[in-house]
């Protein structure tokens, strides 16, 4: 009888556990549960959000480089101009597409450039 009691003692703060993780939160737990993951996806987008920017950056950094390190022909230099002022954004709306248009005028610009390299 021992054995079971021991058992059984041991089962039950597991189930305690189980069934209070199965149970939905009272209505004010959820709401803080609710801010805390709205405040964690903040966090998470502001840093990809970095971290787009900063490899962007650099890759157009890139490209600055690499035109300042050897001259270009001037008809590839005329080409990448064209490439370049054919972008068309709106900045101040901070759309992703604007964004996405921006990373293929420079994938664009580098791919010409390692072209001449």
């Amino acid at each position: 009888m021992e054995r079971k009691t021991r058992n059984a003692a041991k089962e039950k703060p597991g189930r305690n556990i189980a069934a209070a993780l199965g149970r939905k939160p009272p209505r004010k737990a959820a709401r803080e549960m609710l801010l805390l993951e709205a405040r964690r996806l903040r966090g998470i987008f502001a840093e990809i959000a970095q971290r787009y920017v900063e490899e962007m950056e650099a890759r157009i950094a890139s490209a600055i480089a690499a035109m300042e390190s050897r001259p270009l022909p001037p008809g590839k230099a005329e080409e990448l101009l064209e490439t370049v002022q054919s972008l068309s954004v709106k900045a101040r709306k901070g759309r992703r597409k604007d964004l996405a248009r921006i990373e293929k005028v420079t994938d664009a610009l580098l791919k010409g450039l390692e072209e001449q390299g």
